[in-house]
């Protein structure tokens, strides 16, 4: 006898062998009920969100309002935030009021300061002036010159303005006097180009000069025509009365 070793065949081996799980009744059971669960469950949640599509979308778990009650909630929340917003207009509008108010009292308080400032200026001037109706000591009757001054204005280059009081009376100033009647006469000293110059007014064809014509005192004020590049260093005024000085006085500008 031979020994001849076993040997699968060819068929056998090109074959496949398939094992397949034995699953009971009760597998099948168990599947059929979780199926069954799964179908309940979305139904309960298809009939669920119907319901919250009806009655408005949900916040935190909890469900809106309907519509109606939504739109009445808003309206109360409009009217309260319109009411606010009214009392806080009017109380912007009296803080404008009261701002307005303000800005015109001071403008007025700004006002009546100038005023007074300017009527205090009023009144040391008048102070100066009747200061100067006292007679001085030694003072005879006659007609004098007093607060005679001389300004240059830059706003008039060609003028030179000037300011004086002619009183009579000396001692006996504020007693009845008898109406004085005269002519001013200006000499100007001035320098132009280096050289002397002498203006005179009133020239023959210039403007005239106010008359002095009083009982007691008299304030006299106006223009001076002069050369724009003068040197202004002495003004002289005459009082002429028939051709006689009866007073004369000289400042500096």
């Amino acid at each position: 006898m031979k020994y001849r070793p076993l040997r699968p065949r060819r068929g056998l081996r090109g074959s496949r062998a398939v094992i397949r799980a034995h699953r009971s009744w009760r597998s099948w059971m168990m599947g059929a009920v979780l199926l069954l669960a799964i179908g309940v469950g979305l139904a309960v949640w298809a009939y669920d969100a119907g319901q919250r599509g009806t009655q408005g979308p949900s916040v935190g778990g909890a469900v809106t309002p309907e519509p109606a009650v939504q739109d009445a909630e808003l309206r109360d929340a409009l009217k309260a935030v319109t009411g606010e917003r009214d009392r806080l207009r009017a109380g912007a509008d009296t803080a404008e009021a009261e701002l307005r108010m303000a800005r015109a009292a001071q403008e007025r308080l700004a006002e009546q300061l100038k005023a007074a400032e300017a009527e205090s200026a009023q009144l040391k001037e008048d102070l100066g002036f009747f200061e100067t109706l006292l007679p001085a000591t030694g003072d005879t009757s006659g007609v004098h010159v007093r607060s005679f001054r001389v300004t240059r204005d830059e706003t008039q280059p060609h003028a030179l303005h000037y300011r004086l009081l002619v009183m009579q009376g000396g001692s006996r100033a504020f007693v009845p006097q008898p109406e004085f009647q005269g002519n001013l006469e200006f000499t100007i000293t001035a320098l132009r180009a280096g050289k002397p110059l002498t203006v005179t007014a009133p020239q023959s064809g210039g403007p005239s000069l106010p008359q002095v014509r009083f009982q007691h005192y008299q304030r006299i004020e106006g223009d001076l025509a002069v050369p724009p590049d003068a040197e202004i260093r002495a003004v002289a005024v005459r009082v002429v009365q028939n051709g006689q000085v009866r007073a004369a006085q000289s400042v500096s500008p």
